[in-house]
C-alpha cells in the first residue's frame, strides 16, 4: 500500500492561537494570585513574572512551529506566530481583569489607583494634576492595557524572533 498522506505544516495562526490561549490562562492565574492575596497585580514583581511567561510562550510556540513543520521558520513566520499569541492572550486577559475588578472585587484596581496617587504626591505634583491624572487613568486604563499589551508583546517578539528564526537555505529569498 502506498501512503498518500501529505505533510501539512502548521500555520502561524494555529500555533499562535494555541499558545495565545495558554498564555491567557496563565496570565489570568498570575493576576488572581496577588489579587486574592491582597497585593497589587498591576505593579511590581508580577509584571516581571508576566513578562517572563510571555517570552517563554513566544519561544515555545516558535519552537513548536519549527518542530511540527519543516524545521524552518522565517522571521515573518515567527512574527506571525507572536502576532496571533498577542491577539488571543492580551484581550482575553485584560477582559478578565476588567471583569474581575468591575464585578467581583475592585480592591486591586483601587489599590493601584491609591499607589498612583501616593507616587504623584511624593513627587510633588499639584492637586489639580493629580485629580486630572487619576480621572484619565480610570477612563483609559483598560484601553491602554490592551494597546500596550499588544505593543509590548510584539516588541518582545521582534527581539526573540531574531534568535529563534531558522531560514530555509533552499528558499528562494
Amino acid at each position: 500500500m502506498e501512503n498518500n498522506e501529505e505533510f501539512v505544516a502548521p500555520s502561524t495562526r494555529s500555533v499562535g492561537f494555541q499558545y495565545g490561549a495558554i498564555l491567557a490562562v496563565v496570565s489570568i492565574v498570575l493576576f488572581l494570585i496577588p489579587a486574592v492575596m491582597g497585593a497589587n497585580p498591576f505593579k511590581g514583581v508580577w509584571n516581571w513574572v508576566g513578562t517572563g511567561v510571555t517570552v517563554a510562550a513566544i519561544f515555545l510556540a516558535q519552537k513548536k512551529f519549527k518542530d511540527e513543520g519543516d524545521g524552518f521558520m522565517s522571521y515573518g513566520q515567527g512574527m506571525g506566530v507572536a502576532f496571533w499569541i498577542a491577539l488571543v492572550s492580551v484581550p482575553i486577559s485584560v477582559l478578565f481583569s476588567y471583569s474581575y475588578t468591575s464585578f467581583i472585587d475592585n480592591g486591586p484596581f483601587e489599590m493601584f489607583m491609591l499607589q498612583q496617587e501616593d507616587d504623584m504626591i511624593a513627587n510633588g505634583a499639584p492637586e489639580s494634576i493629580i485629580e486630572t491624572s487619576l480621572e484619565w487613568t480610570r477612563k483609559l486604563f483598560w484601553v491602554i492595557g490592551v494597546v500596550g499589551g499588544l505593543f509590548f508583546t510584539m516588541l518582545m517578539a521582534l527581539v526573540i524572533t531574531i534568535f529563534t528564526k531558522k531560514n530555509n537555505p533552499e528558499a528562494p529569498f
